[in-house]
């Protein structure tokens, strides 16, 4: 029996470097590889760097990405700021707990959607439960069980657990990608930036490509 072709994802879900690599490496499984799985994996920053991510960085940092795909990001006009993302992560762990690693990419997806071009405190319930709300346009989703398992099972361990595997892994940065033939990519497309007086200029972008890490590394 020939396993399932899957990419796995480790990243933050609110880093909106990641939050591109995810929308474009979905766009590009969906119109050439649809039995892709996109596997999301848990590198909170907020445990890597023993902090939580300065709200100026994340703002500045959407605004120019926002140039490049303007349909997934938006002012954050919240003024509810979550301190923390372990919540969210939480629930991409309940929803692999309930649907496997395809609920897992859809709510992980629908969480970042939730965040970056929705405004939605994804560290409170209110929140979450949107993000589950969102995420049933994107497969099936029993949004009322991931959110008791969410509940009730330890799925801080899960997250805690998949956060010390990734110690062991070459990890780069968030986001970081592993294809089935073993190749590994950090934030690829957008690598050629720096920052220049506290703003992050891109100086090249292609958006296709994941198309080609996909057309390249799935056999």
């Amino acid at each position: 029996m020939t396993s399932t072709p899957t990419v796995t994802i480790w990243s933050d879900i609110h880093c909106p470097w990641a939050t591109t690599v995810v929308h474009r490496l979905r766009q590009a499984r969906d119109g050439g590889h649809p039995g892709v799985i996109l596997d999301p994996r848990p590198w909170p920053l907020e445990l890597v760097n023993n902090e939580g991510t300065p709200r100026h960085i994340v703002v500045h940092e959407t605004a120019v990405l926002a140039d490049h795909e303007p349909t997934i990001f938006g002012a954050y006009t919240d003024p509810s700021w979550p301190s923390t993302f372990l919540p969210a992560f939480e629930l991409v762990a309940a929803a692999r707990r309930v649907h496997g690693a395809r609920g897992a990419e859809n709510v992980d997806y629908a969480l970042r959607l939730a965040f970056f071009r929705d405004s939605v405190d994804v560290s409170i319930l209110g929140g979450l439960t949107r993000a589950l709300e969102l995420a049933r346009q994107y497969g099936e989703l029993d949004a009322g069980e991931v959110l008791c398992v969410w509940r009730e099972e330890p799925v801080r361990a899960d997250v805690l657990s998949d956060y010390e595997t990734s110690k062991t892994l070459p990890i780069q940065g968030s986001p970081q990608l592993f294809f089935p033939d073993g190749f590994t990519a950090h934030n690829p497309g957008l690598t050629d930036h720096e920052w220049i007086r506290g703003i992050p200029r891109i100086h090249t972008d292609d958006p296709r490509t994941l198309e080609k890490l996909l057309a390249e590394h799935l056999h």
